[in-house]
């Protein structure tokens, strides 16, 4: 179909007053694009200095104002939702296309799926209220395939394990008009994140995230985030079983494992609770999988080991990979993880080829916008050069799935 971005672009501006007199508009041009897409098309109506500013200062956590409208299939669908915008990332801020966070001001209801549709979302989330959301470069994926992370994704979620994750698809952004990226539109990891998936207020989630330099407590009860990491470093292993979601956490390692996240276990971790409830895990960032140690097995990716830092006045500790070595030594829990380990690989819930199929699937989404991508950013420098991540991905994906059935079967 024939899209024509923001032909609508001057009766947004025009009805968004509270922003015309303090944002540097566009001109009075309206861009047209003509391509077929099925995906969402974004604008992001912004200050031109204040967003300039932001994002030559990636790691300072400026804030800006903002509206956002989104198109699909032609449809204007979402116009002129105000919203706050800063920079997100670590390591993928260096990148010119950068990674923005997008808080709405209010709650936005996405039960039609007009913000956010994924191809399936697990029975126990809900996608109805949405407060934020993520516009991601693709991470370390930036420069090679664009569609990795939300690939792995989805496997987990086509194979209905029990864990929380992100749900997300690619998009087509602007800003003031002008094309600024392909970037994977998905929900947020964060607190906002987990209140959405379970449909809580954020008062009730407890959330702390784990990076390669600290244990950090974000929100809700650190007292008992506190309790936890306690009772972790002094191996009390009733009590962990007893704040722990045990068959949620042994998906989480099998998955993560499986996959060879080497930018895991010691980063990208995220532990929370809904209200009383038992702590779980969230899957996020799988932009480093299937890269480096393919050879290693299940517990060798576990053991990625790093010191993290509680505080500055408590002893160090990799609270993922100390956390899974004490429950391992619970012989219930033992034998838990590797059935569980081997009724996937039997169902092929897994399987290469179902991860082929989502990422052809993937490819074909995003492969009329690549030469887009290509000529602003020459990332990655060619379309050949796509195909050959491509083709690479899943050669990897093949090897490392095959490493840890023989491992599996052969403990």
């Amino acid at each position: 179909m024939r899209i024509y971005h923001f032909f609508l672009l001057l009766l947004i501006f025009s009805a968004c007053s509270k922003f015309s007199d303090d944002l540097d508009l566009i001109s009075q041009q309206t861009p047209t694009l003509e391509i077929d897409t099925d995906l969402p098309v974004i604008n992001l109506i912004l200050n031109k200095e204040e967003f300039e500013e932001m994002t030559s200062r990636p790691n300072e956590e400026i804030e800006i104002e903002g509206s956002f409208s989104l198109y699909r299939q032609q449809a204007l669908l979402i116009q002129n939702q105000k919203i706050e915008i800063e920079v997100k990332g670590g390591f993928s801020t260096k990148f010119p296309l950068k990674s923005l966070g997008i808080k709405f001001d209010e709650k936005y209801d996405n039960s039609d799926r007009s913000l956010i549709n994924p191809q399936r979302v697990l029975p126990n989330h809900s996608l109805d209220k949405i407060k934020a959301i993520r516009l991601r470069n693709s991470g370390s994926d930036f420069k090679n395939t664009m569609l990795k992370d939300l690939s792995v994704t989805q496997l987990a979620i086509n194979a209905e394990l029990n864990v929380d994750l992100t749900y997300g698809e690619p998009a087509l952004v602007y800003i003031n008009g002008d094309f600024y990226g392909l970037l994977n539109l998905r929900t947020e990891a964060n607190t906002n994140g987990m209140a959405g998936l379970y449909e809580v207020k954020k008062k009730d989630v407890t959330l702390a995230k784990i990076t390669t330099q600290a244990f950090i407590k974000k929100d809700g009860d650190f007292e008992r985030l506190d309790r936890l990491v306690q009772a972790i470093a002094n191996e009390e292993l009733d009590f962990v079983k007893s704040e722990i979601d045990v068959n949620s956490f042994i998906d989480y390692m099998i998955f993560e494992s499986y996959i060879g996240n080497t930018d895991w276990p010691h980063n990208n971790a995220r532990i929370h609770a809904i209200k009383d409830g038992k702590f779980r895990f969230v899957l996020f960032d799988l932009d480093k999988v299937s890269w480096l140690k393919m050879d290693k097995s299940p517990l060798q990716i576990i053991t990625n080991k790093r010191l993290i830092k509680v505080n500055k006045d408590e002893a160090t500790v990799d609270i993922i990979t100390d956390l899974f070595f004490l429950l391992y030594e619970d012989t219930a829990f033992k034998n838990s993880f590797w059935a569980r380990y081997q009724f996937l690989l039997d169902q092929q819930s897994l399987a290469y080829d179902k991860f082929k199929t989502i990422v052809d699937y993937n490819a074909q989404q995003i492969v009329p916008l690549m030469p887009l991508q290509i000529e602003k950013y020459q990332a990655p420098g060619s379309m050949i050069e796509w195909q050959i991540e491509i083709d690479k991905l899943l050669s990897l994906f093949r090897e490392r799935a095959e490493v840890v059935r023989v491992f599996v079967e052969n403990r």
